[in-house]
């Protein structure tokens, strides 16, 4: 009995270090972001991105945030999250050859510790907020056209 809980409990270790060392090989940080083009002056969409109502609009309300880096063309925002996965979001403005067409990009990154199971959860990313920016950057380019 004693070897057979001793095989077990060797065979778990080793699973565990096996998914850990697999899972080293996932990235820590992860970007998803969307493009589009936007038949307006930049500077008039600049604006609509700085406007704190377009952030609650998007944001859950009452998400703590607090910008990391701002210029005129970009906005890089921290999430304050209780959970272990940390999260950004941000913008950044590519002005057109003419001022009346910009491309705006929109993204979302995400900070993730070495446990296995928030590596293999960054699998996931991507097809649950990649949706989630097109819907954004869609409904930004149907309020300013």
């Amino acid at each position: 009995m004693k070897r057979i809980i001793l095989l077990i409990l060797i065979s778990l270790g080793a699973l565990f270090l096996l998914v850990t060392l697999i899972s080293s090989f996932f990235p820590s940080h992860i970007r998803v972001s969307r493009a589009i083009d936007i038949h307006a002056n930049p500077d008039s969409v600049s604006l609509v991105l700085k406007l704190a109502d377009y952030w609650e609009a998007i944001l859950p309300a009452g998400t703590p945030t607090s910008i990391h880096a701002k210029s005129d063309s970009t906005l890089h925002l921290l999430i304050k999250s209780t959970s272990a996965i940390q999260m950004a979001a941000g913008y950044q403005i590519l002005k057109g050859p003419v001022n009346t067409s910009c491309s705006v990009q929109r993204y979302y990154d995400f900070y993730f510790d070495w446990y296995p199971w928030e590596k293999f959860s960054s699998l996931l990313v991507e097809s649950r907020f990649g949706a989630a920016l097109e819907s954004e950057l869609h409904q930004l380019k149907e309020k300013l056209e």
